[in-house]
């Protein structure tokens, strides 16, 4: 099939598959502005320092426990689209809107728990039905084309967010030259609360399809999965990504910021690299796909994955200006593959008519790894905020973490591809000698 033929305006799968790739699109935007660096600054134009800034971007991962209840909720209904849409809103209403108008508000000392109080209570509402929109959304994208989807988005998706990041992160430098840094920041969530208002809308636009009644109900239901045991084995290197991926996803931002003093604009111009980047790569990562499986690529990805926090740590005043680029360079290249995987890993042992079950629990393990991850990190952070000093050498606690991460993917790497590759192989073997 054609890559023009995936959004066929005058086919309803079609146009489903162009909504729901203008609301990948719309979420990479608003993202962009709402996570990362853009957060780590916004956070810390508040008033916050490092530590706080690791707990209150963890704490709400906190609600990812919920997961597993969403399809005793979603098995209830038959249509859940009125449902799925106002915790959508609720979510952004709280996350991004909430968390924004919360500084000059509260007082100081109280802003790290109302804070974390908006997220822990918005990711909740958003978790309890987030398997609904997969479980609605995955019925537009069959095996024979999933592929070439998640490819073509996760390059249109890079285009949209370097664009949006690079737009911000002038306001942002402005910003801090003007001394209203929190004003502006604040301004720039406010814009991606519009666009996630629009996200909304392009979510709920596709038909609603007639969803499978699960064979099990109750609590049988929240098990299922359990008596699955290669998606058991598939969610090991699902958990491993998350944590690992995410462990200096903020840290690293502050880093740069606070230590190194690279400017916004700095840091965008080397996001927008991503453009470019994901769309060379993306090639040879369809074509080790083809030569291997999806599981035997994706730990290509971790045992690639360490030069980018290796050569992060290494990022310094003075050699920001041409290592910084070599870095962000790497990590996109190695991200396309681990994003372009990691998005079927879900899928890839889920019948589909328990999908919604088997999805809460992915997500949930999903928000698990990240709450590891970032939980470690902030941990880390908190007891053992000093540098390390050797000689004349300083070793920031950043950069601490960023060596950590990079023995942490090495090692599973290595692990991934001599044990569990091996017993899912074996797992698939047994299946098929069943089968028949």
């Amino acid at each position: 099939m054609r890559a023009n033929g995936l959004f066929a305006l005058r086919e309803p799968d079609g146009r489903a598959r162009l909504c729901i790739l203008g609301a990948e699109c719309l979420k990479a935007i608003y993202t962009a502005f709402t996570t990362g660096v853009f957060l780590t600054g916004f956070l810390l134009y508040a008033g916050m320092d490092q530590a706080q800034i690791g707990i209150v971007t963890s704490l709400p991962l906190l609600s990812g426990i919920l997961y597993p209840l969403s399809p005793l909720l979603l098995e209830r209904f038959r249509r859940r689209k009125v449902i799925l849409g106002s915790a959508r809103l609720f979510y952004h209403g709280l996350v991004i809107l909430g968390v924004t108008l919360l500084p000059g508000r509260v007082s100081e000392g109280g802003l790290l728990w109302w804070m974390a109080a908006a997220l822990l209570l918005g990711n909740g509402l958003n978790i309890l039905v987030a398997s609904g929109f997969p479980a609605w959304h995955i019925g537009f994208l069959p095996d024979e084309i999933r592929g070439r989807f998640f490819a073509i988005s996760g390059i249109v998706n890079s285009v949209f967010t370097a664009l949006a990041t690079f737009g911000a992160s002038v306001l942002a430098d402005a910003a801090r030259d003007s001394g209203r840094q929190l004003y502006w920041m604040g301004m720039i969530r406010l814009a991606a609360f519009g666009l996630a208002l629009l996200e909304v809308i392009l979510l709920l636009l596709p038909r609603e399809p007639d969803y499978p009644k699960s064979s099990v109900g109750g609590v049988r239901l929240l098990t299922l999965p359990f008596g699955n045991r290669k998606f058991c084995l598939t969610m090991v290197p699902v958990f491993a990504w998350m944590m690992i991926s995410t462990m200096t996803l903020y840290c690293a931002n502050t880093y740069l910021l606070k230590e190194v003093e690279v400017s916004y604009v700095f840091i965008s111009i080397l996001q927008a690299m991503n453009i470019v980047t994901t769309a060379v790569v993306m090639p040879f990562w369809q074509r080790l796909l083809l030569r291997s499986s999806w599981l035997g690529a994706f730990q290509k990805v971790f045992l690639l994955f360490p030069l980018y926090p290796f050569l992060h740590m290494l990022v310094t005043k003075n050699t920001y200006l041409w290592l910084l680029p070599v870095t962000m360079l790497v990590y996109q290249a190695i991200l396309a593959g681990g994003t372009l995987y990691f998005n079927n890993m879900a899928y890839l042992f889920t019948p589909r008519e328990d999908r919604t079950a088997y999805l809460s629990w992915y997500l949930m393990l999903v928000s698990a790894g990240s709450l590891c991850g970032q939980g470690l990190s902030a941990l880390m952070l908190k007891l053992w905020p000093q540098d390390w000093v050797f000689g004349t050498v300083c070793v920031a606690p950043a950069q601490r973490i960023l060596l950590l991460q990079g023995i942490l993917a090495m090692g599973f790497g290595m692990w991934f591809g001599r044990v569990l590759l091996k017993r899912l192989e074996c797992e698939s073997r047994d299946s098929d000698r069943q089968s028949r």
